[in-house]
């Protein structure tokens, strides 16, 4: 009889736990970089190697632990906010070559970026295996300016992939750089950003092969990544990196 008791207790415990992380939203403090960043997608500045990771990425639509690996990181700039992507995936696959496709339809890494939580409007950018790039400012949840009327003049993105992207099994993985620029945050009260300052931020993960996944940094709950309250927070600190 106690063992029963203390099994259900366990029990009870570990779906308390995992109901409150999957209710819970994620928040990102970023470093500012003090050295150049080349942005090839090879990830090997040792500003990345400090930045802190964000963490686990988990399923979208109910919070749980996937078996997917993905890491991802953001530092910052006087210019530029500069997300980090990196995926293992035996299976790496995208066809989609043409900027602002619908890429969130195959394999993907995305950012959305919403500078204050009072104002609707968001970026969202997305970036796929082959380096192909989707920049979206939408001005309300799913309502974007027309996708090729409004591309990132100076937005800077690379990737690199250990394997192939064909659809065949014996791939390692991928990873990609992106470097959004201030200059596009139209509604963020300071640019750059100042310590403190506090954006909603979400990162997600699609993937198709061998099975199709939907993963997030900070989970929506639903079946939709554009759940804006759902989105995590980004806070600015004063915290360099490299570190010396």
């Amino acid at each position: 009889m106690l063992f029963k008791r203390i099994l259900f207790l366990t029990v009870m415990v570990l779906c308390w736990g995992s109901a409150a992380f999957a209710q819970s939203l994620r928040s990102y403090e970023a470093a500012r970089v003090t050295s150049s960043m080349s942005i090839d997608g090879k990830l090997d500045e040792k500003a990345w190697a400090d930045a802190q990771p964000a963490g686990a990425f988990v399923n979208n639509r109910d919070g749980s632990p996937t078996e997917l690996e993905t890491e991802a990181r953001i530092v910052y700039d006087q210019r530029f906010i500069y997300f980090a992507f990196r995926v293992v995936d035996q299976n790496v696959w995208a066809t989609m070559k043409r900027r602002d496709e619908h890429l969130w339809l195959e394999e993907v890494v995305e950012v959305f970026l919403q500078p204050d939580s009072s104002i609707p409007n968001y970026i969202e950018l997305e970036v796929n295996p082959l380096g192909t790039i989707l920049d979206i400012y939408l001005i309300d949840r799913r309502k974007p300016l027309h996708y090729e009327s409004w591309n990132s003049e100076h937005l800077r993105w690379a990737v690199q992939v250990d394997g192939t992207v064909d659809g065949k099994a014996g791939d390692r993985g991928w990873s990609c750089e992106i470097a959004l620029p201030f200059e596009d945050i139209a509604v963020a009260s300071h640019l750059p950003p100042q310590p403190g300052d506090r954006w909603r931020m979400n990162l997600y993960r699609v993937e198709q092969k061998p099975k199709v996944a939907e993963l997030a940094w900070s989970p929506t709950l639903q079946d939709d990544f554009h759940v804006l309250p759902r989105l995590g927070e980004i806070v600015f600190t004063d915290r360099q990196v490299p570190k010396p």
